[in-house]
C-alpha cells in the first residue's frame, strides 16, 4: 500500500512538473515596465523583450489560481495530444516539429507523464511472497533431477579420464563441472520446493482433522517454523524467496563482477535485504528513465543516415513521442491485467506497438510504406536492445548505488 501512495505522489509530482513545462494564462495586461527586465510593456500581457508575465502575482490566491490555470491549459492540450498519440503518432510529430506546438503537449512533457503513468500502475502488481509456491511437485520430479545430476557426474568422470584430445586443454572438464554445478543447484531447489509443499500439506492435513487434534504441522503453525534437512543444508519449509536468497548471500553462492570490488560489495550488501534491493532497482529506473531517449537517439539516427533535411531534433522529438505511448500501452496492459473480466487477454494490446511504430515512423518522416516497413523492423530489434542496455544500467545503479 505505500508503494501505491507513493506512485500517488509521484504522479501528483508528475502533473505539476509538466504543469511548469507546459505554462498557462500569463495574467492580465500590464502598462508601465517590465518588473524583470524595465522593458515597455505596451499594455500587452507578456513582456516583448524576456516573455514575463505582465502582472506577476502575490498572493496566495494568485498562487492557487495559477496553479489551476496552468492545470486547465494542459488539460485541453492533452485533449489534443493524446487522440494523435495513440491513432495518428506520426501527424503529432510531424506538426510538432515543423512549427505546430501551442497546441500540443511538449514531447518531453508527454514523456514524463506517461512514465509516471507506468510507474503507477507497476506500482499495483504485487510482489509475490514465495515464488517457490507455484506449481506442484512430486518426488518423481526430485528423483528426475538427481538422475541428471548422476548422468552428469558420470560425464564429468568420462571427460577427467578420457579428455577430447581435439578440444582445447581442460576445457572439457570445466564444461562439465559447470554441469554438475548447475545440476546440483536444481536438485536443491526442487527438494526445497518439495519440501516447503509437503510443509504446507500436513498443514492443510491438521486443519482438516480438527481443530481439537494437536499435529506437528499445527505445532509448527502455533509455535517455531518447520524445518527440514535439505541436501545437507537446514531449510525452513516455510521459507520465502527473500530468505533464500539472504541465505544464498551469506554463504557465498553469488557472485557478482561489476567491473570494481566496491561496486561488487555494495550490490552484495543490497541483495543481503531483497525488498530493498527491488526498491532500490524501481527508484533507479524511474529516476534514470530519461536515458530512454537519449540511448535511443544513435539507432534512430542510423535508419536516417543518407535522408536530408532530418535533424537529431526530429529523431529526438520522434523517440519522446513513441516511448510515451509505449509507456502508456504498459500501463493499460498492467492495469487492465488486474481486472477479472479481461485477465490475461490485456497481453494482446502489446501487438498494438508495432502497428503504432510503422504508421509513426511513417507520418513523421513522410515515408513511403516500404521504406517504413523495413525500419519498424529494425527499429523493433534496436527497441529490444535499448530496452536491455537500460535493464542493464538500471540493475548496477540500483545495487551499487
Amino acid at each position: 500500500m505505500s508503494g501505491e501512495v507513493e506512485a500517488a505522489g509521484a504522479l501528483a509530482t508528475a502533473g505539476a512538473v509538466v504543469g511548469a513545462i507546459e505554462p498557462g494564462d500569463p495574467g492580465k495586461p500590464g502598462d508601465g515596465a517590465c518588473l524583470n527586465c524595465g522593458t515597455a510593456l505596451g499594455g500587452g500581457r507578456y513582456c516583448s523583450n524576456c516573455g514575463q508575465s505582465a502582472r506577476p502575482h502575490r498572493t496566495l490566491v494568485g498562487l492557487l489560481s495559477e496553479f489551476l490555470v496552468s492545470l486547465w491549459n494542459f488539460d485541453t492540450k492533452a485533449w489534443r495530444t493524446l487522440p494523435l498519440l495513440m491513432f495518428r503518432p506520426g501527424t503529432l510529430t510531424r506538426n510538432y516539429v515543423y512549427g505546430k506546438r501551442a497546441r500540443y503537449i511538449s514531447p518531453l512533457a508527454s514523456f514524463l507523464l506517461s512514465i509516471f503513468v507506468m510507474f503507477f500502475a507497476f506500482s499495483t502488481i504485487e510482489t509475490p511472497a514465495n515464488i517457490g509456491n507455484v506449481g506442484q511437485l512430486s518426488a518423481e520430479d526430485v528423483a528426475e533431477a538427481r538422475r541428471e545430476l548422476d548422468q552428469a557426474r558420470a560425464e564429468l568422470e568420462r571427460a577427467r579420464a578420457n579428455p577430447d584430445p581435439h578440444q582445447p586443454e581442460g576445457l572439457e572438464v570445466r564444461l562439465a563441472e559447470n554441469g554438475v554445478r548447475l545440476a546440483e543447484e536444481q536438485v536443491r531447489r526442487l527438494e526445497r520446493q518439495l519440501a516447503r509443499q509437503q510443509a504446507r500439506e500436513a498443514a492443510a492435513t491438521s486443519e482438516n482433522a480438527g481443530a481439537g487434534q494437536t499435529t506437528p504441522a499445527a505445532e509448527a503453525r502455533n509455535g517455531p517454523n518447520v524445518s527440514m534437512s535439505v541436501a545437507g543444508q537446514q531449510v525452513s519449509a516455510d521459507s520465502t524467496w527473500q530468505e533464500e536468497l539472504r541465505a544464498a548471500v551469506d554463504r557465498g553462492d553469488v557472485n557478482i563482477n561489476l567491473g570494481h570490488p566496491v561496486l561488487n560489495q555494495r550490490a552484495l550488501q543490497s541483495l543481503r535485504n531483497p525488498d530493498l534491493a527491488l526498491y532500490q532497482i524501481q527508484e533507479a529506473a524511474s529516476k534514470f528513465s530519461f536515458l530512454l531517449a537519449p540511448l535511443s537517439l544513435p539507432f534512430i539516427a542510423l535508419l536516417f543516415l543518407w535522408k536530408r533535411g532530418v535533424t537529431l531534433y526530429d529523431h529526438m522529438a520522434y523517440a519522446l513521442y513513441g516511448l510515451a505511448f509505449a509507456a502508456l500501452l504498459f500501463s493499460s496492459v498492467m492495469l487492465l491485467g488486474k481486472l477479472p473480466f479481461v485477465g490475461g487477454a490485456a497481453g494482446w494490446l502489446l501487438l498494438a506497438l508495432p502497428v503504432h511504430m510503422y504508421f509513426h515512423i511513417g507520418g513523421a518522416y513522410a515515408l513511403g510504406w516500404f521504406s517504413a516497413l523495413w525500419r519498424t523492423f529494425f527499429m523493433l530489434i534496436f527497441a529490444y536492445i535499448v530496452a536491455i542496455i537500460f535493464l542493464m544500467l538500471v540493475i548496477v545503479l540500483g545495487l551499487a548505488g
